[in-house]
């Protein structure tokens, strides 16, 4: 009985850990506050891409320049079975940031054929982070 109860805690502790990794990737931003659609839940290993207001990106974490993020988006619809709607995408746009960085990351993504994406908002009733769809 006891190695099966040392098993499990170590089962907790890792998923305990693991859950806490996927928010540790993510930059500080400032959402836009706007009610989003609750039942959309993202994929922890969806790509996430952090615009900050001065315009910087961030792919988990590490800062990359525009084209370094569509490259990088190209890989994922390689890995898709080259399908650009089978790419999970979550866009966290800062709100005080200019939308011009946010409209050539879009026209970049239409360019590889990705039509659909996340863009992340929190609410403004809860305070808790949404994703809703362009």
């Amino acid at each position: 009985m006891t190695p099966m109860i040392d098993v499990v805690f170590q089962l907790i502790i890792f998923f305990m850990y693991t859950s806490q990794f996927a928010n540790m990737t993510r930059t500080q931003v400032d959402l836009p506050e706007q009610p989003g659609l609750a039942d959309i839940a993202t994929d922890p290993s969806a790509m996430v891409v952090d615009i900050h207001s001065d315009g910087t990106m961030f792919v988990d974490g590490q800062q990359a320049d525009l084209d370094q993020v569509l490259r990088m988006v190209q890989k994922e619809i390689i890995k898709a079975g080259k399908d650009p709607s089978a790419v999970d995408l979550l866009i966290r746009a800062d709100r005080s940031g200019m939308a011009q960085r946010m409209n050539e990351l879009a026209t970049g993504l239409a360019d590889l054929g990705v039509r659909s994406w996340k863009l992340a908002t929190t609410d403004i009733a809860t305070g808790a982070s949404e994703g809703g769809s362009p």
